[in-house]
């Protein structure tokens, strides 16, 4: 989502001026295994928060040893070689990479084919992210802020490499909505008359949102309630069929994979939401502060993080709160304050600029030239160590293979 923001902020700004492609790197290049594991250990986490959490913190303090670079050229062999092609025949004139593991297949390729071009790395954890974000040899890592400068820094990015800017969001989000907050909610079979919460755990749809959602409209929850489910069709029949067969006095629409987010929370006033990066900016700028279920590790806690400390939302770690915020919400005038702390919150104000901000960052960069920087001796022994130390590995593996077989 990032990255198509600052792609049509550059189509906008510089109309016709530059051709921009926005690609599933590892699908695109044809690394069908690599993308299969990287995307299904991403789902698995999802599921797994309390396990990912303590995954992330060994991660960080490995240091060098689990950053991307090295990490991918000891388990992502497949979509290395095919990524290095993918480049070789494109020759782009710079390297915008929204995922770690892209930007060091691009480094690769530009040291082994000699590619003038510049890589930049934009984290799209916010507040904090993780090791493999951290590769002192392209150009720069772009981060949202200086929390998260001050992170990478601490974890090895040298100082010059880090820039702060603003996390960008699609266009859609600021624009003046042609439809009216009853028109969307009559579309979706929903009362005007009463508030909204929209639920939702990002794209995947995989999370604690759901028995929540299910407990309110038990309930009888006094607000209209929209309940997304992105790509997840049980969760999307199972919600379905408790609508079918239970006795509500809450209007209930159950969704599945959207595109129309900037609608849906134009007419919201409150969510439940996973605390990931594009959910918990995208509610922000639509002024809805959100109850925070679940995130899927450390770096999506700072998003959650961000929001609890400037009273913006709440984190609800058990059904115990949970119930207690709702309480609030509902005998109180908390969610008036949350919201009013939303408009004041000065760095929520900088994210309608955020995207054309890169935008003229990417273009700056593209009309000055890249400089090729010499490898050091120190890193090119540590490379030579660790291609040896791999195909020690890989003819151990083969003689021990070779030991148990049995011709016929």
């Amino acid at each position: 989502m990032p990255a198509l923001a600052i792609r049509d902020a550059i189509e906008e700004m510089y109309p016709g001026r530059y051709h921009i492609d926005v690609i599933d790197f590892a699908k695109e290049a044809g690394a069908k295994w690599d993308d299969k594991i990287i995307k299904g250990f991403w789902d698995w986490a999802l599921a797994r928060p309390e396990i990912t959490t303590n995954l992330n913190i060994l991660l960080d303090s490995f240091n060098h040893l689990t950053r991307s670079n090295t990490v991918m050229r000891l388990f992502f062999q497949q979509f290395i070689h095919k990524g290095m092609k993918y480049i070789f025949n494109y020759k782009p004139d710079i390297v915008f990479s929204t995922h770690f593991f892209c930007s060091s297949v691009a480094l690769f390729a530009r040291d082994k084919y000699d590619l003038p071009y510049k890589v930049f790395s934009y984290m799209t954890d916010p507040v904090r992210g993780h090791n493999l974000w951290v590769n002192p040899r392209i150009e720069a890592v772009i981060v949202s802020t200086e929390e998260a400068k001050e992170f990478l820094i601490k974890q090895g990015e040298p100082r010059n490499k880090v820039k702060v800017l603003p996390f960008p969001l699609n266009k859609k989000f600021f624009i003046q909505l042609t439809k009216t907050r009853e028109e969307i909610l009559n579309n979706l079979g929903l009362d005007p008359s009463r508030k909204t919460l929209l639920a939702t755990s990002g794209g995947q749809g995989i999370g604690d949102t759901s028995e929540y959602i299910k407990e309110l409209y038990n309930r009888n929850f006094p607000f209209n309630i929209i309940a997304i489910c992105g790509k997840n069709k049980d969760l999307f029949n199972e919600l379905n069929l408790m609508k079918s067969n239970t006795d509500s006095k809450t209007p209930l629409a159950v969704l599945g994979f959207v595109d129309n987010m900037h609608e849906l929370l134009e007419a919201s006033d409150i969510a439940i939401a996973k605390g990931g990066a594009s959910t918990t900016f995208e509610v922000l700028v639509k002024k809805v502060p959100t109850i925070f279920t679940h995130c899927a590790a450390l770096h999506e806690k700072g998003n959650i993080d961000f929001c609890v400390n400037n009273k913006m939302g709440w984190f609800a770690r058990n059904k115990n709160e949970f119930e207690a915020i709702i309480d609030d919400v509902l005998n109180t005038d908390i969610l008036e304050q949350y919201k009013e702390n939303i408009y004041k919150n000065e760095y929520v104000k900088t994210l309608p600029d955020a995207a054309h901000d890169i935008a003229r960052f990417i273009v700056k960069e593209l009309d000055t030239p890249y400089i090729k920087r010499e490898t050091s001796r120190t890193a090119r022994l540590k490379y030579i160590l660790l291609v040896i130390r791999k195909n020690k590995f890989l003819i151990k593996s083969r003689t021990k293979n070779k030991r148990y077989r049995i011709d016929r």
